[in-house]
């Protein structure tokens, strides 16, 4: 299992992430969890984050999990075409959603678990990756139980992919969702819940069974 998972997009360790992809460094960029935005905001975020990362030497594609709704064995079939995801930040409910309405946790648990695919996440990209997101709740807009046009599934999803054992709390000590990040962290001790803090531009890397804290 190869997970790279940031406070903020690629972080300080573009390069990292970009060695641990391979195949022809071919990426797909997963951006649901902004699925509550409009479609013009939505959109510009997706070309920013394209040229973002092709300026960093991937080959990327946008994939859409909407698009992908009761169809998981056509995602899996795409998805095997890549080295590597990603997965960027919003709300973490409505990015679980997807992946479920889309069959892409399963997917994943297949790919990455068994080492066949890379998996880098950015903020709510990163949380997803707990046991459970319990805790991250505090942090998200809009509301854990809101829920986008066109998504089938209206109940809130508790349980993250499974790969770590903790919850990442991303954007710690930034002028913009510090309070969010500390009023997680209060939920998170109370509840006796694991979690790992990351700064803007930090980044966690586990390659098997070794685990890297990046400054």
């Amino acid at each position: 299992m190869r997970l790279f998972l940031s406070s903020e997009n690629l972080g300080n360790y573009p390069e990292v992430f970009l060695n641990m992809v391979g195949k022809g460094n071919k990426l797909a960029l997963v951006e649901n969890a902004k699925d509550y935005v409009d479609e013009p905001e939505r959109k510009l975020k997706v070309q920013q984050h394209i040229e973002q990362f092709s300026d960093q030497g991937f080959d990327v594609e946008e994939i859409d999990l909407r698009g992908y709704f009761d169809r998981q064995d056509s995602l899996l079939e795409k998805i095997k075409e890549f080295g590597g995801v990603f997965v960027f930040g919003g709300n973490t409910f409505i990015l679980r959603r997807a992946m479920a309405a889309s069959g892409f946790d399963k997917v994943l648990q297949d790919l990455v678990l068994n080492g066949q695919l890379s998996y880098g996440g950015s903020s709510a990209g990163s949380c997803v990756t707990a046991k459970t997101l319990h805790g991250i709740e505090f942090g998200d807009r809009p509301q854990p139980e809101d829920v986008p046009d066109g998504y089938p599934n209206k109940e809130i999803i508790w349980d993250g992919l499974g790969f770590v054992n903790f919850m990442v709390v991303p954007h710690y000590g930034s002028t913009w969702w510090g309070k969010e990040a500390d009023e997680c962290i209060n939920y998170l001790k109370e509840h006796s819940l694991p979690y790992k803090i990351l700064k803007d531009g930090q980044v966690i890397v586990i390659d098997a069974d070794k685990e890297e804290f990046l400054k």
